[in-house]
């Protein structure tokens, strides 16, 4: 269903299952002030001038964060208190001012790293600027948005950023105008049906049946139990040279799979390498391991919503499980890895995205016990075109602004890591997510120098 105006200035939509599936999952931490996998988008960036941070931040930012609003309303969007439903105010000069008060923060001496371990859910999408290095951090619960929205909406802050420097302040903003622009649910934006046939049903059921795959997947070690309390979410990265990007990129060329698929690859037998070590040989061989094929449903959301960026503050992204065995070489990895990638959307995966949240939330609300003991894969997540999406230069009227280095991260609660990485500016860009809680930097470290050594060693050394 659209957006409808119920009152004056005040509109609702439905929230769709996907939406509410992913809200429940993350809102069961808020008693703890954390929220399971919401979502923050970092960027570095080279300012125009020469006017100091502080005034960068008390003008250009945060007149382009109201303009960012403008732009895309669904990050100023809350679920309404008395109903399953999504709401939007057009605000007044005073509510607008309230919601940047919110919304906007300036951190002093601290990294991005530091600020995303201590980040709090928030009703709204949040922006957190820190002067000492050039930073720009954007935190969203999940439920509105995905990697690629998270991107997109990064460039569409500097867009913002660029308006504001080449008007000399905030454009004439005419309110109201913006709830055109509220984005709708992925059930609506990819003309699902609301009743699920049979055949719907059947395709649901198989689709989920995939995530029994995670209970006897090999997992890395962690420290605590399942009564172990998290702790913040952080990230070691690594930022290959724009050589060895390029290198591997030609070395797949040659091979049935691409530079994403050979990384999953790659992840694969870290996890194996890592695994607790069975007792024999041929034990070690039978091992398996799973991990989400994750698939962006924005290039088949309907027409005027295929890859629009306009729809950046929404969420339009699904997967399945999909397993591998150790005994299996890389490149045979790879190889099975493209063929999901490639052939992942179907028509039957697209028509069971209702159907499948429906499935999800309702096991979850009948409070069916966690696995125990918890998975501790490494799960993975990565961006495609990245550089398409976020403008590495934008040219004002005072000179370039630069967009340096961008990055992408989850809040995990849970033993379990995630890497996710993508290519900006010609370089392959790693980032391993985990709780301080449960995983050692030092450890941590080791894990993503060893994807980086598998992929160099398959792909490189008979170059």
């Amino acid at each position: 269903m659209s957006w409808a105006e119920i009152e004056s200035n005040r509109y609702q939509r439905p929230l769709g299952e996907n939406e509410r599936l992913i809200k429940f999952i993350g809102d069961r931490a808020h008693p703890a002030g954390r929220e399971q996998w919401s979502v923050t988008s970092t960027a570095t960036f080279k300012p125009c001038d020469n006017r100091p941070a502080t005034e960068w931040a008390a003008t250009t930012l945060r007149d382009a964060w109201k303009l960012l609003r403008f732009r895309h309303p669904s990050i100023a969007s809350t679920p309404a208190a008395e109903s399953d439903s999504l709401e939007y105010m057009i605000p007044s000069e005073e509510d607008l001012e309230n919601w940047v008060q919110k919304s906007y923060v300036v951190v002093d001496g601290k990294g991005s790293e530091d600020v995303i371990a201590e980040i709090q859910p928030s009703q709204f999408t949040t922006l957190h600027f820190l002067p000492d290095t050039w930073e720009i951090v954007l935190h969203t619960s999940h439920w509105r948005t995905d990697g690629y929205g998270a991107f997109h909406l990064l460039n569409a802050f500097f867009d913002a950023v660029k308006a504001v420097i080449d008007n000399d302040g905030l454009p004439t903003i005419s309110w109201g105008e913006e709830v055109a622009r509220l984005v709708p649910s992925v059930e609506s934006a990819l003309g699902l049906p609301e009743t699920a046939t049979p055949e719907i049903t059947a395709s649901a059921i198989k689709y989920a049946s995939t995530h029994t795959y995670v209970k006897d997947s090999v997992g890395v070690p962690y420290k605590g139990e399942t009564t172990t309390r998290p702790g913040g979410t952080r990230s070691v990265r690594m930022q290959l040279s724009t050589e060895t990007t390029q290198a591997i990129k030609q070395a797949t060329i040659e091979r049935p799979f691409d530079m994403y698929s050979a990384v999953h690859a790659a992840l694969a037998k870290v996890n194996f390498q890592y695994a607790k070590s069975s007792t024999s040989t041929s034990a070690r061989n039978e091992q398996e391991y799973a991990s989400a094929i994750r698939l962006s449903l924005r290039p088949h959301l309907i027409s005027p919503f295929t890859d629009n960026p306009s729809v950046a503050a929404g969420l339009y992204t699904g997967g399945y499980v999909f397993k591998v065995a150790a005994s299996d070489d890389f490149c045979t990895i790879a190889e099975k890895y493209q063929r999901e990638y490639d052939n992942g959307v179907t028509p039957e995966f697209i028509e069971s995205r209702r159907q499948f949240a429906i499935m999800a939330l309702g096991g979850l609300q009948k409070g069916l016990p966690p696995p125990n003991p918890p998975p501790s894969y490494i799960d993975m997540s990565f961006v495609t075109g990245v550089d398409d999406m976020v403008k590495s230069v934008l040219d004002t009227k005072h000179g370039p602004l630069e967009v340096l280095r961008v990055g992408l991260g989850v809040e995990t609660l849970t033993p379990q890591p995630y890497l996710f990485f993508w290519e900006f500016r010609g370089q392959l860009d790693l980032s391993f997510v985990y709780n301080e809680t449960y995983q050692d930097v030092e450890e941590v470290q080791k894990m993503l120098n060893s994807v980086a050594k598998v992929l160099e060693h398959e792909l490189l050394s008979s170059e």
